[in-house]
């Protein structure tokens, strides 16, 4: 079973521990990257949370409500995906898309005002950009550059769920 779970240093270790594949490092930024960055830490408008597969936490993303997110929209009541991972032990086995599905309504169920999900995909990243199509996630049309590369601006209108 697939949940989404609030952030807790109980799962520091495992989060930690798992790398990407050096295709996948290019796009996202891991666990580790993110949990131990003060700056990213102390941010009090991100915040971070764990994939959790079968009571074991396999995948972590971040919900940023600072103004980075109006680099993807016009939209101040939307919120900015980040740092989106599945630990590579854990890949092919539906978590990322179950938790992607599952994303919306926890969204709305946690942030009420939130009307919007906005994130960028790097062009490169044809595998994650499919999954995000997948699971109903639209391309804007839209392309920010970004520092490796063009990402396709996505989106999810939440009032849509």
């Amino acid at each position: 079973m697939v949940t989404i779970a609030v952030y807790q240093p109980d799962y520091f270790d495992a989060l930690t521990a798992y790398r990407l594949n050096e295709e996948q490092s290019q796009f996202s930024r891991i666990p580790a990257q993110v949990l131990t960055d003060a700056e990213i830490m102390s941010n009090t408008r991100r915040f971070h949370y764990c994939i959790v597969f079968d009571e074991q936490p396999v995948g972590f993303f971040s919900l940023d409500f600072s103004n980075d997110r109006l680099i993807y929209t016009s939209n101040i009541d939307a919120v900015l995906l980040r740092s989106f991972s599945v630990n590579p032990a854990f890949q092919g086995k539906g978590i990322a898309k179950t938790a992607l599905l599952q994303l919306p309504a926890f969204v709305k169920q946690h942030f009420p005002a939130t009307t919007e999900i906005v994130f960028g995909v790097n062009a490169r990243n044809t595998s994650a950009y499919q999954l995000y199509l997948k699971t109903g996630y639209s391309d804007s049309g839209s392309i920010y550059e970004g520092i490796k590369g063009p990402q396709y601006v996505m989106f999810k209108k939440l009032e849509e769920i």
